[in-house]
């Protein structure tokens, strides 16, 4: 900006002036000279013919003062020097406001023949003056606004005119804005309400106005906004993503800051319940949910034993962000009907409850004390099928192969700490061959096996053969055992026999199976020493209720056709001795033998008689039926 400030002047022409009023002087002087010589009115007429030309030149003086200022700009030959000039370079942006430091350029101004020296006086924002002979040069790096006056003085002390100018530096960008939101939060980030949005400048002093846009779920297109904030609404479900920045007076731009912003007023679209499996005690169920905008979160479990409608407790809360999940209730009362629903919930809190479904948890089934005093009652058992096949260098006869029997009755043979012994109430599996020393060896483990595998039922039912500890536990027979050494010439043995604790056939006694014991297959036969010993277990005897103790264990172990015992036994009584595996038939208990001491063997083919273990932590027994062979008790896993 330039501007002229218009000092009091001096006087132009004065040259010429000083020269009429000589004149006048000189011709009022020699008008009293002459008026002396003439007379006094030759002074007077002269005296106000000079007042009037003074004032007269007086009028003219403004107008010759103009005159002589044109004619000196023009011709340089003035009082009074030319006024500097001020240039300014820089990068300008908006508002002519620079964005960079600016050069600043202040010139002394010359008439075209002028010589003499032209001193340049200049301040800047009013500070202390500069004074100077040659053109100046210098930069302005600060920011904000910068003044410059600047004028010349010539030889005789005369001044030009004031040139001044101003001018504005912004070079640094406005910082980012910020975002505000207000809205009702949910969960996980997420609004359940529209969502406000405050845009702020971060330098209200310097902003010209705020640009923004929002892309994804609510979007808006750029828009630009005068002043310091822009406040909007979102209002669409869904993933909403803002971008703001600000633009300054000199048009320089903020960093973009960017939001996003999360929002979900709707309930999950879909919430479902299936009833599985039911146990005594639980009950299993498959929820299904969705939700289209923010996802499933979490699966509320909830039930009711009053109604479908009301009085719902929380079983558990479970994280589960698929379309489905499978949860169990557990420690319900049994024989009890529940009302079951599910709470589907989104991301953003939101929930959807499904309709209550009815399930009815299984009766619960007797304890082992009950079950133990109904000894002989009937139990609805069926094993998994299996096969097995007893090979023939371990049964000393050749390979055979067996299947589960279907349609068996089982019966209780006892209850304690948690486990329940079931019998069949006949053989199963007809003609399983057992033959010498091998199959003296290997008897316990390939019945148990048979068993095992054939009549057992998932974790919670094991199979195994029947032995002579069971008859025993009820039996008031005592076992007989006899210790004999010195077998003379009878020396060969089975090799499990040196394994047995009853059997010492080198002088020292077995550590590893007693008489119903076994976790290996074993082969062969050996000959003792002069020190063999051994222990007599062999033994036979009725079972009636003399020798049982009630009638109904003479029942559960009788049966007319002969069925083998896991249990071996050896007779030490003279030469040879001899080497047994107790069975049973009808109501007798008795030793079948496969070898005797001098390398003679035989072979016999008879039946299996199962016996099932049940652990009552793992299946419920008696809810239903009343152990009667027509009514069974029921037998169901738990759950």
């Amino acid at each position: 900006m330039k501007s002229k400030q218009k000092p009091i002047k001096q006087e132009r022409g004065i040259t010429l002036i000083a020269l009429i009023i000589t004149i006048i002087v000189l011709v009022i002087l020699a008008a009293v000279t002459l008026n002396s010589i003439f007379g006094s009115n030759i002074i007077g007429l002269a005296t106000n013919g000079a007042i009037n030309y003074a004032e007269e030149q007086q009028k003219e003086l403004g107008m010759l003062n103009d005159v002589s200022d044109l004619l000196g700009d023009i011709t340089g030959d003035t009082d009074r020097p030319m006024s500097p000039s001020i240039t300014l370079s820089g990068t300008k942006g908006n508002n002519d406001i620079y964005t960079s430091n600016v050069t600043v350029t202040i010139s002394i101004n010359k008439g075209l023949e002028q010589t003499e020296t032209i001193k340049l006086h200049y301040k800047i924002n009013g500070g202390e003056e500069q004074i100077t002979e040659e053109d100046v040069n210098f930069e302005v790096s600060e920011e904000g606004t910068t003044t410059i006056i600047a004028w010349t003085e010539n030889e005789k002390g005369n001044l030009s005119d004031n040139y001044d100018t101003s001018f504005t530096i912004n070079k640094t960008a406005p910082t980012t804005p910020t975002i505000s939101l207000n809205g009702t939060e949910g969960e996980n980030g997420y609004y359940i309400s529209d969502v406000g949005v405050t845009i702020s400048a971060g330098d209200a002093a310097d902003v010209a106005r705020i640009k923004y846009k929002v892309e994804r779920a609510n979007p808006i297109a750029e828009t630009e906004v005068q002043g310091t904030t822009a406040n909007f609404d979102i209002t669409a479900d869904g993933t909403s993503t803002i971008t703001a920045y600000i633009i300054n007076n000199a048009g320089l731009t903020s960093e973009e800051i960017t939001q996003v912003v999360n929002k979900d007023m709707t309930n999950p679209s879909k919430a479902s319940l299936t009833v599985g499996t039911i146990g005594e005690t639980s009950i299993t169920v498959t929820a299904n949910g969705e939700d289209a905008t923010s996802g499933v979160e979490s699966y509320i479990f909830q039930y009711s034993t009053t109604s479908e409608k009301e009085g719902f407790t929380t079983a558990l809360e479970v994280p589960n962000t698929t379309n489905s999940c499978t949860y169990t209730y557990q420690s319900l009362a049994s024989g009890t009907t529940y009302y079951l629903r599910v709470i589907v919930k989104d991301r953003a809190g939101n929930t959807f409850a499904s309709t209550a479904v009815s399930a009815t948890t299984k009766k619960a089934g007797l304890s082992d004390t009950e079950l133990a005093s109904n000894v002989g009652k009937y139990v609805d058992y069926t094993p998994t099928s299996g096969s097995f096949t007893s090979q023939g260098q371990y049964n000393g006869y050749g390979d055979q192969s067996f299947s589960t029997v279907t349609g068996l009755k089982w019966r209780i043979l006892d209850a304690s700490d948690n486990t329940l012994t079931l019998i069949s109430d006949t053989f199963a599996n007809t003609n399983f061959y057992l033959s010498e020393e091998n199959g003296y060896n290997n008897a316990v483990l390939l019945l148990n096996n048979a068993c095992k595998t054939m009549y057992s039922n998932g974790d919670w039912a094991t199979g195994r053969s029947l032995n002579i500890d069971d008859i025993e536990k009820y039996s008031t027979y005592p076992r007989t055992i006899s210790e004999s050494t010195g077998m003379g010439w009878s020396k060969y043995y089975p090799n499990i026999y040196a394994r047995e604790i009853n059997g010492a056939p080198n002088g020292t006694y077995g550590t590893e199976f007693d008489l119903s014991e076994q976790d290996e297959y074993i082969t062969g036969y050996s000959s003792g020493n002069s020190s063999f010993r051994g222990k007599g277990t062999y033994y036979q005897f009725d079972m009636s209720t003399s020798t049982m103790k009630n009638q109904v264990y003479v029942d559960l172990f009788s049966n007319s056709s002969s069925a083998w015992l896991a249990s071996r036994c050896a007779s030490l009584n003279g030469n040879p001795m001899s080497f047994y595996i107790f069975a049973v038939s009808s109501n007798n208990v008795y030793g079948v033998e496969l070898f005797v001491s001098y390398g003679h063997g035989n072979g016999y083919d008879i039946h299996i008689r199962p016996v099932v273990e049940i652990d009552l932590t793992k299946a419920s027994v008696g809810a239903t039926g009343d152990g009667s062979s027509g009514n069974p008790y029921s037998i169901t896993a738990k759950s």
